[in-house]
């Protein structure tokens, strides 16, 4: 093949991909996911006990979820810019460890000081806003490493096995920290920092300074906020509207799953005769059949495409809940979700790959975190949005907005599928084989 001006490069790019293709492993990618289990493991804990924490100060409810939705609001502001960032930094370190080096010491120190603090409502509150603030600082780039390691083809599979670490994070939270709050909140508090900093060693020990799958050229370094603002003004043009519906669709079937979370414990006590306690276990069964089908999932996904097997879950979920409507056993109820739990696999597990190849090379950080502001506000939004629809229909209106909520993601990804013609994996596969 005649090389073409300026083609050469372009194909030293690919032989060295290639190269490091042969390379790829599964194995990099579960010691990577160590990152994803403490930043999960942290959370849960921070969202069971925090709210205890502020019950000593506030009757109010409303009150403490607004202090509890810092959370959301710092990260709304600081994810799309720190993954904006991480896709220009180019240090020894590469363009992600910085970000931990710097910001899991902080979180680590801050989530271990949280019971301290709670003696005094200030303390408690700054304390909580530098916590969120560090983990929000760290959390995109720890993410992005799994793309910046993986192929596009490789990586619906590749994000099944960080969900899985995530959700061993969420079980040791529940499991095993928890049980702990009971005797001394330090304990809880103080193994789950530990537990942060040694996924900061894990990770630093295993990531590469400089994966393959992301530009690692120099690049001018630019103010975060502005990079971060063009970014967005980018998506907006009408040829990337397509990749706006999928974001879009996103933030829409997030309402769903959200507020399912929040609201289904009322619905299980006043509809199901549950006690509080066993109406949240029943969800249980929502996410552990997630946990269970997510390496299955990414599977999935790697073989029929991620947009598929996205659409494949976005059309079961809506019928499970609408065949949820009329059931008043428990039981039933619970075996409904194994089979919604599923289908949120094929989801969920193919969504932030998604929008990493989206980001192409250069700009996956940043894209990641645009992932992240989407989802985020589903998730800030949801509880609100299937309460009203209970208010107005009735508790079985939980179930119908939901429905309502995946079948408008559906129709909303379909439509930026459509917008994009392809997934963008096929586009990627297409572009390494003509520069070769």
């Amino acid at each position: 093949m005649k090389e073409k001006p300026g083609m050469s490069k372009a194909g030293n790019v690919v032989r060295e991909l290639s190269s490091e293709e042969k390379s790829f492993s599964y194995a990099k990618i579960w010691w990577i996911g160590f990152g994803f289990l403490g930043v999960q493991l942290v959370f849960t804990t921070y969202n069971a006990f925090l709210p205890l924490m502020y019950r000593e100060f506030f009757e109010s409810r409303a009150i403490i979820g607004l202090l509890m939705g810092t959370d959301n609001l710092i990260g709304l502001l600081l994810i799309p810019i720190i993954g904006a960032w991480s896709d220009r930094v180019n240090t020894p370190l590469g363009r992600r460890l910085p970000f931990m080096v710097v910001a899991v010491p902080v979180a680590a120190l801050t989530f271990f000081a949280i019971p301290f603090a709670s003696v005094v409502l200030w303390t408690l509150i700054i304390t909580e806003i530098l916590f969120t603030a560090a983990m929000h600082s760290y959390r995109g780039p720890v993410i992005t490493l799994m793309p910046d390691h993986t192929p596009p083809e490789k990586r619906s599979a590749a994000n099944g096995i960080i969900n899985l670490m995530g959700g061993l994070g969420t079980l040791i939270a529940f499991g095993g920290l928890s049980l702990l709050y009971d005797i001394d909140p330090r304990l809880t508090f103080g193994i789950g920092a530990f537990v942060l900093i040694l996924t900061l060693f894990i990770v630093w020990k295993k990531a590469d300074r400089h994966p393959p799958y992301v530009d690692n050229t120099l690049v001018a370094s630019r103010n975060p906020i502005r990079e971060a603002i063009d970014g967005i003004k980018v998506l907006l043009k009408p040829e990337n509207f397509g990749q706006f519906l999928i974001l879009a669709a996103m933030l829409t079937y997030f309402i769903g799953f959200a507020g399912l979370d929040a609201m289904f414990p009322i619905y299980g006590v006043e509809t199901l005769g549950l006690t509080e306690g066993r109406a949240a276990f029943i969800l249980t069964t929502f996410a552990g059949s997630f946990l269970v089908f997510a390496l299955l999932a990414g599977l999935i996904g790697t073989r029929i495409g991620k947009i598929p097997a996205m659409l494949i879950g976005l059309a079961i979920v809506p019928a499970m809940f609408l065949l949820a409507i009329p059931v008043r056993n428990p039981n039933v109820i619970a075996v409904i979700f194994v089979f919604a739990g599923f289908a949120w696999a094929l989801v969920n597990v193919q969504a932030m790959p998604l929008i990493a190849d989206l980001g192409g090379r250069d700009r996956i950080g940043f894209y990641i975190g645009l992932y992240y502001v989407f989802t985020m506000t589903g998730q800030m939004i949801g509880p609100s949005v299937l309460g009203l629809s209970m208010d107005l229909m009735g508790n079985h209106g939980m179930f119908v907005a939901g429905a309502a909520v995946y079948a408008l993601g559906f129709l909303l990804l379909r439509a930026g599928q459509k917008r994009l013609g392809r997934d963008p994996e096929e586009i990627a596969r297409e572009v390494k084989e003509e520069a070769v």
